[in-house]
């Protein structure tokens, strides 16, 4: 019918687009603005964690702090990125034998610019290795449970080969005694702007078994969603991990976690 917008875009959507991204440093949570608290301390609102900056200019000293640890999310030319996600999402969801989920699974790891967040329950040799190949370029972060069978990970993990310290996997080991807190959420985020989710372990067997739909791989492509799937599945998880505590001194005391 004549008049009638066939594409499904409005323009407006463009003055929501979410521009200065930020990751919280101890649940890496992503936030377009971390608000202050009751107690007037800037906090992240997925782990809760304080921020207390010591001197003058806490803004300012805020942001550079932010900036020096990398934690700003800087996508440059990001429309042109965002189209190469979308075509990957596209060709996934037209569910062809020619394009099977792993390589778009693959095809989004390769043109991943800011980092990749994961959590799984196991994972293969083979996409602990493409993980490796990856940090030697961008940030991965990423949450493993394991089942006893799977304890050659931790060697792996240790194993000073590929070591780079853009690489940082955090694994919790099933045990009678934590069953009900072992992490079973399947989640990979490609630099907050894409989203794979299902049933589908981070092992080829799985993603194999999703082209055949024996297994379930969704790709999310709305910002707002994988944002809310990224802070939810794997921030609150990745914040009981974390080696830092409910408060975050930003200062220039040399004791502090100062700004270099």
């Amino acid at each position: 019918m004549a008049g009638s917008n066939n594409f499904g875009f409005d323009i407006q959507d463009l003055l929501n687009f979410p521009h200065a991204l930020a990751c919280c440093k101890k649940c890496l949570a992503i936030s377009r603005a971390m608000k202050r608290n009751r107690q007037q301390h800037i906090h992240c609102p997925i782990c809760r964690v304080q921020y207390i900056v010591h001197g003058n200019s806490e803004f300012e000293q805020f942001r550079a702090y932010f900036k020096n640890k990398g934690l700003y999310i800087q996508n440059h030319q990001i429309f042109e990125h965002c189209r190469q996600l979308a075509a990957i999402a596209h060709r996934i969801n037209q569910y062809s034998p020619d394009y099977p989920p792993l390589a778009g699974l693959l095809q989004a790891f390769h043109l991943a610019r800011q980092f990749v967040h994961f959590t799984t329950f196991g994972i293969s040799k083979d996409f602990l290795l493409v993980l490796k190949f990856i940090a030697q370029h961008i940030q991965v972060r990423g949450i493993v449970a394991l089942t006893p069978d799977q304890s050659w990970v931790l060697s792996e993990l240790e194993s000073s080969d590929l070591k780079t310290p853009n690489f940082c996997i955090k694994t919790i080991c099933t045990s009678t005694n934590n069953w009900k807190k072992l992490p079973h959420q399947k989640l990979i985020v490609i630099d907050g702007l894409m989203a794979f989710k299902g049933s589908a372990n981070l092992t080829t067997t799985a993603w194999r078994k999703a082209a055949h739909f024996y297994d379930v791989v969704e790709v999310v492509t709305q910002i707002d969603e994988v944002i809310t799937h990224h802070n939810r599945y794997f921030s609150t998880v990745w914040a009981n991990l974390s080696e830092h505590s409910d408060i975050i001194t930003i200062g220039s005391d040399p004791f502090d976690d100062s700004v270099a």
